[in-house]
C-alpha cells in the first residue's frame, strides 16, 4: 500500500472515528477510548509489554534499550503504567494515579514508544484493571511469559482477554538460558500449542534470554521489520480494533436496553388484553343482569294476563264498575312485589357494574406482581404498580355506583318512565307500576260502566291489554336501553382512566424502542464499514 493510499485510508479511518463519537454522544455514552484512539493515530507507534510480575519484563526491555534504565525484580516492581518516550536524558513525568511517563536517552525510541504494564497476576486488583484499560491503545503486544512456568492459568485468561482486542501479538518466552535445548523444544512446544487453542490462530514466537542475550537478534529483527514494512498500516489498523470493542459494547448496552423495552412492551400488551378481557366479560355479565330484569318484566306480564283473564269478564261487571277496587286488585296481584324486585335487581346491577373497575386495577397489579415473582431483577414497572395501588386505594364504587346511576336516571327523562320527574330512579319504578296500574284498570273500569253490549267488553279487554303489555314493553325497553348507555359510558370512563395509567409510558416506550431500532442499525452500519476497512488495511 503506497503513501497516497495510506493517506486516503487515514481519512476513512480518522472519519470513522469521528462519526462515531458523535453517534456515541448523542446516545448518552462514553466515548474517551475513541477520542484517545484518534489522538493515538496522530502519535507513535505503541509497543505494549505485558506478562506477569516475575516473567521478566522490565530485563527485556532494558535488553531492548540496550541499558539497564528499568528497576528489575522478582517481586512487583511498578504498580503504575510506565509509558517509555525518549529524552536527551532520564526524567519521570507523572501522568495521574496511574501512569508515568518516563523519559530516557535510548535510540529505539526516537522511532517508537513503549510501554511497560503492571503484572497481569499481582496482587492489587487494580493492576489488572490498569492493564485492560492500556491494552486498547497498543500498536503491537509482547507477552512475555518466562521459561521456567510457560503459559499459566492467569496467562491464559489474560491472552483471552487480548484476543477481543484483535491487536498484533507476539508472544516472548524469556529465561530460556534456564533449559536445556531439550526443555527448550518442549516449552516451545507447549507455548505454541496452548497459545493456538487460546487465540485461535498461531503468532509469532521467540525464545529468548534477557539476561544473556540470546535470541534477542531474531526478537529486534521482527520489530524492525515491523516498523518498516507496516508500521503504518498496523497504525490506522489499531483505532479501528479499538473502535470495533466500543461499537461491540455500544451494542450489547444497547441490546439490553432493547430487551428492557421489549419486556415492558409486553406488559404494555398484556394489560392492553387484560382491559380487552374485561370488556369482554363485563358486557357478557351485565347481559346476564339485564336478563334477571326482564325475568321480572315477564313475571308481571304473565301476571297481568292472569289478572284480565280473571276479572274482565261480564260475570264480574259490577265489579268492575269500582275503580277502586279494580286498582287496588290490579296493584295486590299483578304489581305484587315488582317494584322491590326492579329495585333490588337494578340496585344490585349498578353496584356490580361500579365494582368491575375495581377488579380490573386489582387484576392488573396481581398481574404485575406476578410478573416481579417472575423476574426478580426487573423493576421497571415499580413505577406502574405504584400508580395502580394509588387508583385502587382512591377509588369509590359507591361514588361510581351513584355517577351511573344518575346516567341511568338522566337517560330515561324522555322515556315512558317520564313522568317520575325529578325523583330518584326506583321512585320512577315505583311511580311507573303504580301509574301503569291506575292506566289500565282506570280504562277497564271505565269501559266497564260504559257497555253497551256483549260484545263491548271482549274488544275493550283486548285493548286494555295491549295497552297494557305495550307500556310495560315500553318500560323495559327504555330501562334496557339506559342501561346500556350507562355500561357504553361506564366502559369509555373506565378504559379512559386505566389506560391513562400506562398509555403515556407504553407510548413512549414504543417510540422509544423505534428510535433504538435505527440507533442500532446505525451501530451495526459503523461496525461493518469499521471490519471493511480492517480488513483492507490487513490485506495491505
Amino acid at each position: 500500500m503506497d503513501t497516497a493510499q495510506l493517506e486516503r485510508r487515514a481519512d476513512e479511518v480518522r472519519a470513522l472515528l469521528a462519526e462515531a463519537i458523535e453517534r456515541l454522544g448523542r446516545l448518552g455514552m462514553d466515548a474517551l477510548d475513541l477520542q484517545q484512539a484518534l489522538r493515538d493515530l496522530e502519535g507513535p507507534f505503541l509497543l505494549v509489554v505485558a506478562g506477569e510480575f516475575n516473567s521478566g519484563k522490565s530485563s527485556l526491555l532494558n535488553a531492548l534499550l540496550g541499558q539497564s534504565l528499568l528497576k528489575e525484580g522478582v517481586t512487583p516492581t511498578t504498580d503504575r503504567i510506565q509509558l517509555l518516550a525518549y529524552g536527551e536524558r532520564a526524567a519521570e513525568e507523572p501522568l495521574g494515579p496511574d501512569a508515568v511517563l518516563i523519559r530516557l536517552p535510548a535510540p529505539l525510541l526516537k522511532t517508537i514508544r513503549l510501554v511497560d504494564t503492571p503484572g497481569t497476576n499481582a496482587v492489587i486488583e487494580r493492576h489488572q484493571i490498569l492493564t485492560e484499560r492500556f491494552l486498547p491503545r497498543a500498536d503491537l503486544l509482547l507477552f512475555v511469559t518466562s521459561a521456567d512456568r510457560p503459559f499459566t492459568e492467569s496467562e491464559r485468561r489474560f491472552l483471552e482477554l487480548v484476543k477481543g482486542f484483535e491487536k498484533p501479538l507476539a508472544l516472548v518466552v524469556n529465561k530460556i538460558d534456564l533449559l536445556d535445548e531439550a526443555g527448550r523444544a518442549e516449552v516451545r512446544r507447549f507455548v505454541e500449542t496452548q497459545s493456538e487453542r487460546t487465540l485461535g490462530l498461531r503468532v509469532p514466537l521467540f525464545l529468548v534470554s534477557a539476561r544473556t542475550g540470546e535470541g534477542l537478534a531474531d526478537l529486534e529483527a521482527y520489530i524492525e521489520n515491523l516498523l518498516a514494512t507496516d508500521a503504518s498500516r498496523i497504525k490506522l489498523g489499531s483505532p479501528l480494533g479499538v473502535l470495533l470493542r466500543r461499537l461491540e459494547a455500544a451494542e450489547a448496552k444497547l441490546g439490553a436496553r432493547a430487551q428492557v423495552l421489549e419486556k415492558e412492551l409486553e406488559r404494555c400488551q398484556a394489560l392492553e388484553a387484560l382491559w380487552a378481557r374485561h370488556e369482554r366479560q363485563t358486557r357478557e355479565e351485565f347481559e346476564a343482569r339485564l336478563a334477571a330484569l326482564a325475568e321480572v318484566f315477564r313475571a308481571i306480564e304473565r301476571r297481568g294476563e292472569r289478572w284480565f283473564e280473571t276479572h274482565v269478564r261480564l260475570t264480574r261487571i259490577l265489579e268492575l264498575m269500582n275503580a277502586r277496587a279494580v286498582e287496588a286488585s290490579f296493584k295486590e296481584e299483578v304489581i305484587a312485589d315488582a317494584e322491590r324486585q326492579l329495585a333490588s335487581a337494578l340496585s344490585a346491577s349498578l353496584a356490580w357494574l361500579a365494582r368491575r373497575e375495581r377488579d380490573l386495577l386489582a387484576a392488573a397489579l396481581e398481574l404485575l406482581k406476578l410478573e416481579t415473582a417472575a423476574s426478580a431483577e426487573d423493576a421497571s414497572g415499580d413505577d406502574l404498580r405504584e400508580r395502580l395501588e394509588a387508583a385502587l386505594m382512591h377509588f369509590s364504587p359507591e361514588a361510581e355506583a351513584r355517577l351511573v346511576q344518575g346516567e341511568v336516571e338522566a337517560a330515561l327523562k324522555a322515556t315512558a318512565l317520564a313522568e317520575a320527574g325529578a325523583v330518584g330512579l326506583g321512585a320512577a319504578l315505583a311511580l311507573f307500576l303504580h301509574g301503569l296500574a291506575a292506566d289500565v284498570t282506570g280504562l277497564t273500569a271505565g269501559v266497564a260502566a260504559a257497555i253497551l253490549g256483549l260484545s263491548v267488553l271482549p274488544r275493550k279487554k283486548a285493548a286494555a291489554l295491549r295497552r297494557f303489555r305495550t307500556r310495560l314493553a315500553e318500560a323495559e325497553a327504555a330501562l334496557k336501553r339506559a342501561l346500556a348507555a350507562a355500561l357504553k359510558e361506564e366502559l369509555e370512563r373506565s378504559r379512559e382512566r386505566f389506560f391513562a395509567l400506562f398509555s403515556p409510558t407504553c407510548e413512549a416506550r414504543a417510540a422509544e424502542k423505534e428510535r433504538l431500532a435505527e440507533e442500532r442499525a446505525a451501530v451495526r452500519s459503523l461496525a461493518d464499514r469499521a471490519r471493511a476497512l480492517l480488513t483492507v488495511l490487513r490485506k495491505g
